[in-house]
């Protein structure tokens, strides 16, 4: 199979998991949208095993590599600061108190992960 076949069979695999979970999800049928999900991952990873010739390059890891690490900073300071501030309104909103610390514990648990994958490669490849 060549790269521009792969494109076109791997969007009609998303579209086809798409709409099993939109369907799961209207009949309220978590273990069907889990089992598509994971059918879809399955069937994208055998075909991209058939591509023929290079399907990602070393520019594609790297934009990957900076739009992830963004990603992941962005995510955890609007986690801390949002939590902040949903713990700094406990007094006018007490229902939002528990998704503030939710949200605060969950930014903490990001920049932890962060620094041990990067700890742990970091002494894998001695950069």
């Amino acid at each position: 199979m060549k790269k521009n076949q792969f494109k076109v069979v791997s969007l009609i695999i998303v579209m086809v998991v798409g709409a099993i979970i939109g369907f799961a999800s209207s009949i309220g049928n978590p273990i069907l949208a889990g089992g598509g999900m994971f059918a879809g991952m399955a069937v994208l990873y055998l075909v991209k095993r058939t591509v023929k010739g290079v399907v990602e390059d070393e520019m594609n890891f790297h934009i990957n590599h900076l739009a992830s690490t963004l990603t992941l900073k962005l995510v955890a300071i609007c986690f801390a600061t949002v939590g902040a501030i949903l713990i700094a309104m406990r007094n006018t909103y007490p229902q939002y108190m528990d998704l503030g610390f939710f949200l605060a514990y969950a930014s903490c648990l990001i920049i932890v992960l962060y620094a041990i994958f990067y700890s742990y490669y970091n002494r894998k490849y001695e950069a």
